[in-house]
């Protein structure tokens, strides 16, 4: 996928063809009976984001921004927050509607653009994001606009995956060498060369301390940044993934704790940046 600036009626079309057709996903359903590395980066990611809210916001009115197929949401919704989702993407909402109504949930849809939220000041308990900052190569305007909308005391909750060196740069190269061999045992040969062709970051390179700077700047306060989720994806076929899910389910704990840690190691390890924070109440 090609990197994708927010903001303009094309880059929203690349939006659209990525939500376009995508089935309905009952992320509840799925981490109940989690078997695959993706299972579990949502169990892990949809708990502990409900312990956070549970223990830091003010109270459950929750928005969550470039929400797309609305996971998180939906897992909210299910534990009795108001949840409104925004996307600059007609299709991400459609695909969250879907989603919600599949389930029998309420909630509130906005088509709208991050950059100019179409709320008023002090809306929300929460303001969340998980994996939409990273398209940002400015990520300072959409940040304030978030602290905009969030009531004082309120809760700033953020999750991208930066640009950087990590555990998964090693995994990304087994992934395009197994897509490779499988390809050139088909003599594919052209699909071979866009494999290769492909590889290339799709997140701008805003580091951690950049973002706790312009949260800092935002006027948010008691900030935990830290790098999260140590375990990769990998290609390893049905089969090997279950296992691989099986290796995972034994080593939770772990995935926590690592989650928890503010070890300088692991910002070279960890594959995701975990920001949340408070809007300091105004005086």
């Amino acid at each position: 996928m090609p990197t994708i600036s927010l903001g303009s009626d094309k880059n929203g079309s690349e939006w659209d063809a990525f939500w376009n057709n995508k089935a309905i996903d009952d992320i509840f359903a799925r981490i109940k009976k989690a078997e695959t590395w993706y299972d579990y980066v949502w169990k892990v990611g949809c708990e502990s984001w409900y312990d956070v809210f549970e223990r830091l916001a003010p109270g459950k009115k929750l928005l969550e921004y470039g929400c797309g197929s609305a996971k998180t949401s939906e897992y909210m919704a299910r534990h009795g927050y108001d949840c409104t989702m925004l996307d600059y993407s007609p299709a991400g909402l459609e695909t969250a509607q879907r989603t919600f109504a599949s389930m029998a949930l309420k909630g509130r849809f906005v088509l709208g653009d991050i950059n100019r939220l179409c709320f008023d000041d002090n809306s929300f308990d929460i303001v969340f994001s998980g994996g939409v900052l990273e398209f940002f190569n400015d990520v300072q305007t959409p940040i304030h606009e978030i602290v905009r909308v969030l009531k004082p005391g309120g809760l700033f909750a953020l999750t991208v995956v930066p640009n950087k060196i990590s555990i998964q740069t090693l995994a990304d190269m087994e992934i395009t060498i197994v897509q490779a061999v499988k390809r050139l045992a088909r003599r594919r040969w052209t699909e071979v060369f866009r494999i290769f062709r492909s590889v290339e970051p799709i997140v701008s390179a805003a580091s951690l301390h950049e973002y706790v700077h312009h949260c800092e700047a935002a006027g948010l306060t008691n900030i935990i940044a830290r790098c999260t989720s140590p375990f990769p994806n990998l290609s390893l076929g049905s089969a090997g993934g279950k296992l691989y899910g099986k290796l995972l389910n034994y080593l939770l704990d772990m995935w926590r704790k690592f989650n928890e840690s503010p070890h300088y190691l692991t910002e070279v390890w960890g594959i995701t940046y975990t920001i949340y924070a408070i809007k300091g109440k105004t005086k």
